[in-house]
């Protein structure tokens, strides 16, 4: 017995990638990606969270529950959570502009755009600024027409399963976490760590909600992360293969969503110190000669793949580079709100208000750090006429919040005592990147002054950041309290975030949506 449980640890811990693609698959041939019956699918969630924590504590019994098995343990915890929500989540629910599957209506949303893609398998041939949702580049519509395709030779002819495409969003969402921490390893957080940064990361809210959301979010959150994996291997080491993956992950996130080019800040960054540090090592002109030329192909390899649908937009239509839809959703519009109201204005959050307010109820968010904290958690969706989703919901937001006065606190720390530290630099390229994506963030919002443009789920990114401060925080000094002490509470408060979610997520199906009261704008 004791072996066996050594292989499914070593497996889980060795071949995640491998693991998570053939559960998925499993799934698939079973359920096609739906159940509907939510008590069956919670039975199953519950079964599992009670297979793998009884797992847990045998290897614990047996003094084998290492750091290492039981970060495995948290991630598999996290994957059944994501696995149960897409059972009984359909692809018409918390969806961002999907619109309706048809067959041969290719509507201005996602759904018109997949289907465009694997009927016709060419690029949109029109101008895009009246297509909708066909500005975005092309690639998570090809790689969905491609499965399609590839899965339905399995369907009885003339059928169609597009709940199936979950499959990819859970695999993506699943790959997204696996990476963020491959990062966060790489980065040089403390192995006594590894198991905090599992307990936040693991079961995220946003990346529940990306399992089950068929758009080209969660695929370009997983080339970002990808990028930056393979960008700070070859920062430490320098190879060729490092460089040339980051450069097709970052190329093809960008062929993707154009937001992942963010990831040239901390990159570049990350770049240049490799570059001048090449330059004055004592193979001298030899080293940054390689160093630069590895750069060179870098950008030869990503910019045509990045942009070259926005080139061919521009010179064939004439559509401005950078471009994005924006809303015509009059209860959306914040506009009338002034700068400082947008960074500084509050409306009784947390304590009365913490589910998003789109406008229809007659009130509106307009805080972009409010409405970021919102959607991380609950997306664009309101529970308050559910008092157990309510509580619920309540509980998990105010620990959110503490983690988060945490996290600012370990990034002041990181800070002040950044020479200490041994990751000087990689320390440095978090702080850059959360600079680059909160000038990101309040420069988009200002520009498209909708509640939407507000969402987390464009900025998550700084997951990577948060729990990175968030880490440091363990190392603050408090009078009267040990280094130890303060660990230990990083822990307990990661812990309590990681099971409020699997808590919030599990008991969702409950929900049953009451009355929208839809309210004219008068603003």
């Amino acid at each position: 017995m004791s072996l066996r449980s050594d292989r499914i640890t070593g497996a889980l811990v060795k071949h995640p990638f491998v693991i998570s693609a053939v559960l998925v698959l499993a799934v698939l041939a079973a359920t096609g990606m739906q159940i509907n019956n939510n008590i069956l699918v919670c039975s199953i969630m519950v079964t599992g969270y009670i297979l793998v924590a009884g797992y847990g504590l045998y290897l614990k019994k047996a003094r084998k529950l290492s750091d290492e098995a039981l970060t495995a343990i948290i991630f598999a915890l996290g994957f059944i959570l994501r696995l149960g929500y897409v059972l009984y989540t359909s692809i018409e629910i918390r969806q961002n502009d999907i619109g309706v599957f048809q067959e041969g209506n290719y509507n201005i949303f996602h759904s018109g755009y997949i289907l465009f893609m694997r009927d016709r398998f060419s690029i949109p041939d029109f101008d895009v600024r009246i297509g909708g949702q066909f500005y975005h580049p092309p690639f998570h519509y090809f790689v969905s027409a491609v499965f399609l395709k590839i899965y339905e030779l399995f369907l009885p002819a003339g059928t169609h399963n597009y709940e199936a495409l979950q499959a990819l969003s859970l695999l993506w969402s699943q790959y997204s976490l696996i990476m963020i921490f491959k990062v966060l390893k790489l980065l040089g957080i403390r192995e006594e760590d590894h198991v905090t940064s599992a307990y936040i990361i693991s079961a995220f809210p946003v990346f529940t909600l990306l399992s089950g959301s068929i758009n080209n979010d969660v695929l370009s959150v997983l080339l970002f992360f990808t990028g930056f994996y393979f960008g700070l291997k070859w920062f430490k080491d320098g190879s060729w293969k490092d460089i040339i993956f980051s450069a097709l992950a970052i190329g093809f996130g960008m062929m993707t969503k154009l937001s992942v080019g963010i990831i040239a800040f901390p990159l570049g960054f990350l770049f240049i110190v490799r570059f001048i540090k090449d330059l004055k090592d004592k193979a001298g002109k030899k080293t940054g000669a390689r160093s630069f030329l590895q750069l060179v192909v870098f950008a030869v390899i990503c910019a045509p793949l990045g942009l070259w649908y926005e080139i061919r937009n521009y010179l064939k239509f004439g559509v401005p580079l950078g471009y994005v839809l924006r809303s015509t959703n009059t209860y959306q519009d914040i506009s009338r709100f002034t700068p400082f109201q947008r960074l500084f204005g509050f409306y009784g959050f947390p304590i009365e208000d913490y589910y998003i307010n789109l406008g229809s109820d007659g009130e509106q968010d307009y805080n972009i750090f409010i409405t970021m904290v919102k959607t991380a958690l609950f997306g664009e969706e309101n529970y308050r006429d559910d008092l157990t989703m309510s509580m619920a919901g309540y509980v998990l937001l105010i620990v959110f919040l503490v983690m988060i006065a945490i996290a600012l606190a370990g990034f002041v720390t990181m800070l002040v005592r950044l020479k200490k530290r041994g990751h000087i630099l990689e320390d440095l390229s978090m702080a850059v990147l959360v600079v680059a994506e909160a000038v990101s963030v309040i420069t988009f919002s200002f520009k498209y002054p909708h509640i939407c443009s507000m969402n987390f789920r464009y900025s998550t990114p700084l997951i990577l950041c948060g729990t990175v401060f968030y880490l440091n925080s363990g190392s603050i000094k408090i009078p009267g309290i040990s280094e130890e002490l303060t660990s230990k509470l990083t822990k307990v408060t990661g812990m309590a975030f990681f099971v409020l979610s699997i808590l919030f997520y599990t008991i969702l199906w409950t929900y049953v949506k009451g009355d929208v009261q839809v309210v004219d704008p008068v603003w």
